[in-house]
């Protein structure tokens, strides 16, 4: 019998079909060919059609099952990895009802930011470990505001693995693991997180139902099986993150423990058996997968986004078009530690979450032309990733991970030698090379579900290593290397502050500069409209002293008095810039408004011109009132907004627009 796992990725669906009594690997296969399209319509946005993800899955399934000539019905069980924090929205029929908003879309940052400001840090840090940042819930939350026809609609949220489980399944659900990812659960309460769900407005029947992990979380529908090839009613046993579920493949499920990764970007996922957060924000936690109501397990996710990225743009712009990754790793290892001084920050691929979402790009440091060949550079760019590695595994240690391993599977940066043995050398542990992958982890543990075996521990417990680095390398030069690193590292961070601060305070003085020549021309406006309206006020009664007067010489005084009524009721250029005046104190004259709904427009009006700073005698000008009248009209509205006799009512109106 055979158990069939899938790793649902942004680019490919990754399958793998292992004997469940002997671990063994019948097959690995990809599809498609060509990476899966992502729609990006405006920058920063990422999204996915899951309906593709399905015809994908399927078109894989079918390829493999041909491929290796395996009868459907003796696959006793279905792993699903996936994607993590992505938006699934669908209706009552299980219809998707907009493209999945996937983990690498940046539209919600400002509303996560907000909700942690609001819902302040003890409760997001303390309940959720975590800011709502740009997570699942967050980008739920921009549906509900920006496409609110869409979400009248939702039924249910879901991750993109809790999609292709209703897929197969004809069942919504989820689990708390993935609940976790999207920032939905509450560590504390150990339940779904009611209040930034009522601070988000989101319902709560929103939620599908929750299964376990591992656990038989449906079958394979006749329908499903039509598409895929599978023998409906076969089991979905188990469902998990991409990162997690790495860990689980690597046999990473204890304290001490630590998986890693080092692709396009790197990660380093550790566990812990309490929940953990970082006040900086540095690194996220989560439910690992054998996560319990009594059986705390946390995986605590460092990511890297200039890891891998880095020394493929090495290899694609330094060295020759023949060499590979196997004859630059030979030329490095001719270099001493340290690349003679050489050094390089390989931050050049976005903002970098571990240090506090600093955007630094990539540096080289001490480039010598006469000294320094592709061989140093490529030692250097090596060492650069590395001592990122270590440097944020040195952020999960102060956190209070204890690191006694480190696994990782046999590909991209880790199969380097130098590589690994810098990053074991300055860490003091072991780093054990496995040679797995995500989707024969899923497979793996769908058998722990289905009863086939006994616990995780039997499922993953002869997972054998394929290397071992361990310090080996001098370390006294790997410290002092690694400590010149990190002076570089922070005087780039402090000159990007500085820079930062620099920007902020002339904008600063930049806005208040503008706020004050804004004051000065509304005044000035102000008072020219005043003396027009007293001109105009002459000029009507000069005409009605005219239109009394009886004379010999008709139509010339009729001329003169039509003439002063055409300029009347011409309007001028200093009425319409007062109403662009009007325009520029928009948002006071909202935020009065809505605090206040009962105040009429004369009085609005009067709070904009004290707002201005004019006399009393100005006032009544502009407002077409008497001196008594304006007082009359002040003190009615001090009683509207409330304000004692000692309260400033020009100190209080300036309150409203700084808030």
């Amino acid at each position: 019998m055979y158990l069939l796992g899938y790793d649902i990725g942004s680019s490919k669906i990754k399958v793998a079909l292992i004997r469940a009594d002997n671990f063994q690997v019948i097959g690995v296969i990809q599809y498609p060919e060509q990476d899966m399209d992502m729609i990006s319509r405006q920058r920063g946005w990422a999204e996915q059609q899951p309906e593709v993800w399905w015809q994908d899955f399927c078109t894989a399934t079918q390829h493999l099952l041909d491929q290796f000539d395996i009868q459907p019905h003796r696959i006793k069980g279905i792993g699903i990895a996936y994607q993590m924090h992505g938006l699934v929205l669908i209706d009552k029929e299980q219809q998707v009802l907009r493209p999945s908003i996937i983990w690498c879309d940046s539209r919600a940052v400002a509303i996560g930011q907000k909700a942690f400001n609001d819902l302040g840090e003890n409760y997001c840090l303390g309940s959720l470990l975590n800011s709502p940042g740009n997570f699942t819930a967050s980008k739920l939350r921009w549906v509900k505001d920006n496409e609110p026809e869409v979400y009248e609609k939702a039924d249910k949220i879901l991750m993109p693995g809790d999609f292709i489980a209703m897929k197969l399944t004809g069942e919504a659900t989820t689990t708390i693991s993935g609940l976790s990812e999207g920032i939905f659960w509450d560590f504390k309460e150990k339940k779904i997180a009611d209040k930034l769900l009522h601070y988000y407005g989101l319902e709560d029947q929103m939620i599908a139902p929750i299964v376990p992990t591992f656990s038989i979380q449906g079958k394979v529908t006749k329908k499903a099986a039509q598409r895929t090839g599978l023998a409906p009613g076969t089991p979905v046993a188990y469902r998990s993150g991409d990162q997690p579920n790495n860990a689980l493949s690597l046999n990473v499920l204890h304290p001490g423990e630590m998986a890693a990764t080092s692709g396009t970007s790197g990660v380093v996922y550790g566990i812990v058996d309490k929940p953990i957060f970082d006040k900086k924000s540095r690194v996220n936690s989560f439910a690992h997968v054998n996560y319990e109501d009594h059986f705390d397990r946390i995986g605590v996710l460092l990511c890297l986004n200039g890891a891998g990225i880095e020394y493929s743009w090495i290899k694609r712009q330094v060295a020759r078009k023949d060499h590979t990754y196997d004859d630059m790793e030979r030329m490095a290892s001719t270099v001493p530690v340290g690349s003679d001084g050489l050094c390089l920050l390989p931050f050049g691929n976005g903002a970098e979450r571990m240090l506090e979402d600093r955007n630094l790009n990539a540096h080289i440091f001490n480039l010598d032309f006469n000294r320094h060949t592709r061989a140093h550079l490529y030692r250097a760019s090596l060492e650069g990733v590395a001592y990122s590695f270590v440097h944020g595994v040195n952020i999960l240690k102060e956190l209070g991970l204890n690191i006694n391993i480190i696994r990782v599977g046999n590909d991209n940066m880790f199969q380097s030698k130098i590589f690994a043995s810098t990053i074991a050398t300055l860490l003091d542990c072991q780093i054990e090379v496995i040679e797995t992958t995500g989707a024969i982890g899923a497979a793996r543990a769908a058998g722990v579900a289905t009863g086939i075996y006994g616990s995780i521990s039997e499922a993953f417990g002869d997972i054998q290593n394929y290397a071992v680095y361990e310090p080996q390398l001098n370390l006294a030069l790997c410290q002092q290397t690694y400590n010149y690193w990190q002076s570089r590292l922070q005087l780039v961070m402090e000159e990007n502050s500085a820079g930062f601060r620099k920007t902020e305070a002339y904008l600063g003085e930049k806005t208040d500069h503008l706020k004050k020549e804004l004051a000065q021309y509304s005044k000035a406006l102000t008072l020219a409209q005043q003396k027009e309206n007293a001109v105009n006020e002459l000029l009507l009664q000069i005409k009605t002293a005219i239109t009394g007067i009886k004379t010999d010489t008709p139509g010339t005084l009729s001329n003169i008095s039509d003439r002063i009524e055409k300029w009347i009721n011409s309007g001028n250029s200093v009425t319409d810039l007062s109403e662009s005046l009007d325009l520029l104190h928009h948002d006071f004259l909202n935020k009065l408004n809505k605090a206040y709904p009962g105040l009429s427009r004369q009085e609005l009006k009067l709070c904009h011109l004290l707002k201005m700073k004019l006399s009393t005698k100005e006032l009544a000008h502009q407002l077409n009132m008497s001196i008594r009248g304006v007082e009359t009209s002040r003190y009615r509205l001090r009683k509207k907004l409330g304000l004692q006799p000692s309260e400033n009512l020009l100190a209080f109106l300036e309150s409203i627009d700084s808030d």
